[in-house]
C-alpha cells in the first residue's frame, strides 16, 4: 500500500491501447476533480479528422476543456515526444496556477512516458531547428554514413533500414553538439552515483485494460461504426488534399503524419477504383478488403501498445518506484464500465489527492492481480550491447546474437553459401569453408534441407 503526501503538483496520467475507455474514465475524472484533459495520442491531434483518429465529440467531451485535441492540420508532421513533452509541461503548469487538476490521455505511450520520467527525455530543443540540417530529410544510407563518423557507438546499435533511429540520433549531435550515446551514458551514471533522495511520486497513474478476446471483438465494431460514421468522407477529404498539394507541386510524404493513421491507406484503393470507373462489384470488394485490413491494423496496434506498457512502461515504473501508483482497471465488461473503472478510479484518485492510504494495486481487482503480477515479475529485455552485424553472403543486417544465430543457421544463408561455392571462379577461401564446415552442410547437405 501506498500512503502519500499531499502532491505538490498532482497529475493523473491514464494509459491503455485502444478502444478500452480511456477518454471516457479522463472526462469522470475531470468533473469530479476540477480537472482539464492534456490528449497524448499523436493522431487525435490533428484538425478534421474526428472519425478516423477516434476523438470524442463535443457532446462526449461533456464541457471539460481539452488540450492538444484536433490542434494541427492534416499537412503538419507528427509531433516528436519532445515537442509534446515541452507543450504538454508548459500547459500542465497553466492548468495547476488555475487549481485545476492536470490529467493526460492518450495511447501515444511514449508522449505519456516523457512526462512522468524526464531522465529518459533526450535533447528536449532538438527539433527546434530541424530545418537547418538538410541531411535529416536525405537518404538512411547517408545520415548512417554520418552518425558512423561522429557516434559509432549509436550506428552500431541501429540496423541500416531503421531510419527513424537513425535519424534521431544523428538529430541528438547535430542539434546538441553532443553524442547521443554520450548523453545516455551520462544520464546513467547520474542515476547511479545521486546521493540526492528521489522526490516524492506525485503522479497517479491507471492502467485501463481490455481482456484481449473481448478487445478484438470491440475493436472490430468500432471499424464498422466508423464506416458508417463518416470515414470515407474523411479519406475522400484526405485524397483531395493530397492531389490539390500535388497539383501545386508539393511533394506529400505518405510515410509520415496524419497519412500514417489507420484508414486512410486502406481505404484509398476504393476511392480509385470510383475514379477510374468501376464496377460496383468490384468497389464494394474493395471497400470489404478495406475495413478487414482496418480490423487488422488496428489490432495490431493495440498489441503493440500493450508490448510498450510491458516493455517500456513497467520497467520504468519499477526503476522509480512507482508500482504502487500504478492501478489497472477492468474495462471488459462495457455493461459495468461504471462499478468497475468509474467508481474505483475516483475513490483512489480521491485517496491520492487528500493524502491517504491507497489500496495496494494487486488488491484492486482478480484481473488487476493476475496482469499486474504477470507483467511485474517479467523482466524487461536487457538492453543489448551486440553490435549490428551483416552477413557479406547474404546482404542481410542482424541486430541481436539470437538474431545473427538463427540466420547463420538457416536454409536461406545455407543456400547462399552452395550458390556462392558453385559460381565461384576460384575455390572458396579457408574461412568460407571452416563457416560451411562449422554449419554442417558440406559433409550432410541432404539434413540442412529438411
Amino acid at each position: 500500500m501506498a500512503t502519500t503526501c499531499p502532491p505538490k503538483k498532482p497529475l493523473v496520467a491514464i494509459l491503455g491501447t485502444t478502444g478500452t475507455g480511456k477518454s471516457d474514465l479522463a472526462v469522470d475524472l475531470a468533473l469530479k476533480f476540477n480537472g482539464e484533459i492534456i490528449n497524448a495520442d499523436a493522431m487525435q491531434m490533428y484538425k478534421g479528422l474526428p472519425v478516423i483518429t477516434n476523438q470524442l465529440s463535443l457532446k462526449e467531451q461533456q464541457g471539460v476543456p481539452h488540450h492538444l485535441l484536433a490542434t494541427i492540420e492534416p499537412n503538419e508532421p507528427t509531433w516528436t515526444v519532445d515537442v509534446f513533452a515541452r507543450e504538454a509541461s508548459r500547459l500542465i503548469k497553466e492548468i495547476r496556477s488555475r487549481g485545476k487538476l492536470p490529467i493526460v490521455v492518450g495511447g501515444t505511450h511514449y508522449y505519456i512516458h516523457a512526462l512522468l520520467f524526464e531522465d529518459h527525455l533526450v535533447g528536449s530543443q532538438a527539433t527546434e531547428n530541424i530545418t537547418q540540417f538538410p541531411i535529416l530529410d536525405g537518404p538512411t544510407d547517408l545520415m548512417l554514413k554520418r552518425l558512423r563518423e561522429v557516434d559509432p557507438v549509436m550506428a552500431d546499435r541501429w540496423h541500416p533500414d531503421d531510419r527513424r533511429k537513425i535519424k534521431r540520433s544523428l538529430e541528438i549531435y547535430l542539434t546538441t553538439g553532443k553524442r547521443a550515446s554520450d548523453i545516455y551514458a551520462e544520464q546513467k551514471q547520474a542515476k547511479t552515483t545521486s546521493d540526492s533522495p528521489r522526490e516524492p511520486w506525485q503522479s497517479l497513474m491507471f492502467w485501463v485494460y481490455t481482456d484481449p478476446e473481448v478487445l478484438k471483438e470491440r475493436l472490430d465494431k468500432r471499424v464498422d461504426k466508423m464506416y458508417k460514421t463518416g470515414l470515407m468522407d474523411e479519406v475522400k477529404s484526405l485524397h483531395e488534399s493530397r492531389r490539390l498539394r500535388s497539383e501545386l507541386g508539393e511533394a506529400v510524404d505518405l510515410t509520415r503524419g496524419i497519412w500514417q493513421s489507420i484508414g486512410y491507406k486502406q481505404m484509398e484503393p476504393v476511392l480509385e477504383a470510383e475514379r477510374d470507373g468501376a464496377n460496383l462489384e468490384k468497389v464494394d470488394q474493395l471497400k470489404e478488403a478495406g475495413l478487414e485490413e482496418i480490423k487488422v491494423a488496428t489490432r495490431q496496434y493495440a498489441k503493440y501498445q500493450l508490448r510498450w506498457i510491458r516493455r517500456q512502461s513497467i520497467p520504468a515504473f519499477k526503476e522509480h518506484g512507482a508500482m504502487d501508483y500504478l492501478f489497472l482497471l477492468d474495462s471488459s465488461d462495457a455493461s459495468n464500465f461504471s462499478a468497475n473503472v468509474l467508481k474505483p478510479a475516483a475513490n483512489i484518485c480521491r485517496g491520492f489527492l487528500d493524502s491517504k492510504t491507497l489500496i495496494k494495486p494487486t488488491e484492486l481487482s482478480s484481473t488487476a492481480n493476475q496482469v499486474l503480477a504477470a507483467f511485474a515479475n517479467s523482466d524487461a529485455p536487457a538492453k543489448a550491447t551486440f553490435k549490428v552485424k551483416t552477413c557479406a553472403t547474404c546482404g542481410v543486417s542482424l541486430q541481436s546474437e539470437d538474431q545473427w544465430e538463427k540466420h547463420v543457421k538457416g536454409r536461406k544463408h545455407h543456400r547462399a553459401l552452395r550458390n556462392l561455392k558453385k559460381t565461384a571462379l576460384v575455390p572458396l577461401d579457408s574461412g568460407a569453408k571452416n563457416a560451411e564446415k562449422e554449419l554442417g552442410i558440406l559433409s550432410k547437405p541432404e539434413e540442412n534441407l529438411k
